[in-house]
C-alpha cells in the first residue's frame, strides 16, 4: 500500500500571513490537529500544529501571523511512498503527521488516525473486499 491510499487529500492548508486566530478557530471548527502552511505561491512553508498553538497561547495578540510560531523544519513524503516508510517516519520521529507533496504542493496530509483507521477497518482499504465480511 502507498501514502495516497489513506491520506486525507486536499488538506486544508492557511497561508504564512494568516493569523494565529483563524488557525485555531479552523482547528476547533474542523476537528484538525495540522495545517500546512503555505507561500504565495501554494508551496509548502511549514506546518502548524495543535501543539504549537499551545506553546504560543501565552500571546496576547492572536492577531500575529502564523509565520512567527509554525514550524519550518517539516519532513514530508510523496503520494507514492510506501505506508511502511512513512509510518517508520512518525514512529521514529515523534511526528503526528506527514504533508504529502507533489511538486512542493500539498496534496494530502497522512496522519496516527489514518493508520488507527487502517487498523480498525482494514477491508474498508481494500475495494475488492467491499460487503464481504
Amino acid at each position: 500500500m502507498r501514502v495516497t491510499d489513506i491520506m486525507t487529500p486536499r488538506p486544508l492548508c492557511l497561508g504564512e500571513n494568516d493569523n494565529l486566530e483563524t488557525a485555531t478557530r479552523l482547528m476547533q471548527d474542523m476537528f484538525i490537529r495540522h495545517i500546512p502552511i503555505v507561500d504565495g505561491d501554494g508551496r509548502l512553508s511549514g506546518l502548524l500544529t495543535q501543539r504549537d498553538l499551545l506553546a504560543a497561547s501565552h500571546r496576547k495578540d492572536d492577531s500575529a501571523p502564523i509565520r512567527e510560531v509554525m514550524r519550518t523544519d517539516v519532513t514530508t513524503v510523496g503520494p507514492q511512498e510506501s505506508l511502511r516508510r512513512a509510518a517508520e517516519i512518525m514512529i521514529y520521529n515523534k511526528f503526528g503527521c506527514l504533508p504529502v507533496l507533489v511538486d512542493g504542493r500539498p496534496e494530502g496530509i497522512i496522519t496516527e488516525a489514518d493508520f488507527l483507521k487502517l487498523a480498525i477497518f482494514p477491508l474498508a482499504s481494500d475495494p475488492g473486499r467491499k460487503g464481504k465480511a
